[in-house]
């Protein structure tokens, strides 16, 4: 009997420490524009890096007043020198899916002018660099159904290739299910 108590007991227990896959959502006081962003990000591990090199993938909304916009957020914590050749220069992310490459350009605002004042990131050094990629319902659905994603980030001098260190697919998921709910509530409407 004890044993079936302390079972039951460590299967609650279990369920109740399984980790949130919904969006998290807060109001950037300073821009006054709600961000609804993953729960967790994907994280990339550089090849053959001499030293430990990464980057954090969110996927991100933007809300000002009704006008939505969606990007892919990089958090590069401590970029190689070769990124930086250009500081000026924002790299291009390379997705690869399996089934299809997507080359995703830098948007050429700052984080600021997106409406994103307070950091993405809170555990990252002041020395990381973020950078944003426009991304639409598509390419926010066809990369959550990836399971062995593939990243690299390309200046005009180097390609830096990385792998999944820290998967994000459910997290992508459910960010993305949340908003083509949302469509499908206006639609109705």
């Amino acid at each position: 009997m004890r044993f079936l108590s302390l079972l039951a007991i460590l299967a609650l227990t279990a369920c109740t420490a399984t980790r949130s896959v919904a969006p998290l959502e807060y109001l950037d006081e300073q821009t006054a524009a709600t961000i609804t962003v993953v729960a967790q990000p994907w994280i990339f591990t550089r090849r053959n890096a001499s030293q430990a090199e990464f980057f954090n993938l969110y996927a991100i909304d933007v809300n000002r007043m009704g006008d939505h916009r969606k990007y892919f957020a990089v958090v590069h914590y401590w970029p190689g020198s070769d990124l930086l050749d250009d500081v000026s220069l924002a790299p291009t992310l390379v997705l690869n899916t399996g089934i299809q490459e997507l080359q995703l350009r830098p948007t050429g605002e700052s984080a600021r002018e997106l409406g994103i004042a307070q950091p993405l990131d809170k555990s990252a050094p002041s020395s990381a660099q973020t950078w944003l990629y426009p991304v639409d319902q598509a390419v926010l659905h066809v990369v959550s159904q990836t399971r062995e994603l593939e990243a690299a980030l390309v200046t005009t001098k180097v390609e830096a290739r990385y792998t999944v260190w820290r998967d994000g697919s459910s997290e992508l998921s459910e960010f993305a299910a949340a908003f083509e709910r949302e469509l499908g509530m206006q639609a109705e409407d």
